[in-house]
């Protein structure tokens, strides 16, 4: 799940299991990670690529993973295997009702208040979702209760905006051509946690930062289309308000945005193809030894 601008009126707060299930709503029948064709967006493909891979390092073979905003399952589906408990863990119950993939549990849960007994979670993966979180410091709190030892926490967070136009470009033209779309006061944005303030978030939850691996990834985009369906997989609350629009606000949409990539988007080899840029960090959290939490002497 990604935070971006909410339309106001759509949820009753912003962020709550009403919120999720209004978005998850309007993009169950589109397929996000992978159309008719059998394509996949080329950006949101590579980052679970990443994702998956790194995770499956740390999890190693069987033990239980959850994820974290699991929405419509597909880091989930991609770190199900043999041996392996994968938790499923959403506000929103609805796209958690549509994985049904053996090995993968559903759990319908505040990520504050996770109803999992302590200690019995070897890996938690949280992709494209700890700033949408009301409370991320206190998530990350209750997230360290449920790791077993030699656990770890993998977060995924956004690089600097430069070089994230694939997702930066639509955010800014769906705040200009629909007014009404705005982030709740005191609301993070996908952009304001990086890797300095993650540390700090973790901190008081006796989390520290032991890695952090870099990804990126280029969209090549030919028109309208294909550039909403690269951001719509990565900016799920985005994607849900531009289709709430009515039919002449997204036509204007779709008739500003050549002029748009023009300006902050290079052409490939291929002059009729823009190259959308999308990087991110994927953070390794792991408890603190005790050790590391005994301050040395004066």
């Amino acid at each position: 799940m990604t935070a971006a601008p909410t339309t106001d009126g759509a949820a009753a707060t912003y962020g709550s299991r009403t919120h999720w299930d209004g978005v998850h709503a309007l993009l169950e029948d589109r397929a996000l990670l992978e159309d008719r064709s059998g394509a996949r967006p080329q950006a949101a493909g590579a980052l679970l690529d990443h994702m998956a891979a790194v995770a499956d390092r740390l999890a190693g073979a069987g033990g239980v993973v959850m994820d974290l905003g699991a929405g419509q399952g597909a880091l989930v589906r991609a770190l199900a295997q043999p041996g392996r408990l994968v938790i499923a863990s959403d506000i929103a119950a609805g796209p958690l009702a549509a994985i049904r993939v053996p090995g993968i549990a559903g759990l319908v849960a505040d990520a504050a208040r996770p109803a999992l007994k302590p200690g019995v979670i070897d890996l938690i993966t949280c992709l494209r979702g700890l700033w949408t979180l009301p409370d991320p410091a206190g998530v990350l709190t209750a997230m360290a209760g449920l790791l077993a030892p030699g656990g770890h926490i993998l977060v995924q967070l956004w690089d600097r905006p430069a070089r994230c136009r694939l997702i930066g470009t639509g955010a800014a033209l769906l705040g200009k051509v629909l007014p009404g779309l705005t982030r709740p006061a005191g609301e993070a944005g996908p952009f304001d946690i990086d890797p300095d303030g993650l540390v700090a978030l973790a901190a008081p939850a006796g989390l520290e930062l032991v890695a952090i691996e870099d990804g990126a990834a280029t969209a090549g985009i030919c028109d309208a289309a294909g550039y909403w369906r690269e951001f719509d997989a990565l900016a799920e609350t985005a994607a849900a308000a531009r289709l709430r629009a009515p039919a002449a606000l997204q036509a204007r949409l779709d008739a500003a945005l050549p002029g748009v990539l023009d300006r902050v988007l290079p052409r490939g080899g291929d002059a009729a193809v823009w190259q959308a840029p999308i990087a991110w960090h994927l953070c390794t959290l792991a408890p603190r030894t005790v050790q590391d939490r005994i301050t040395p002497p004066g």
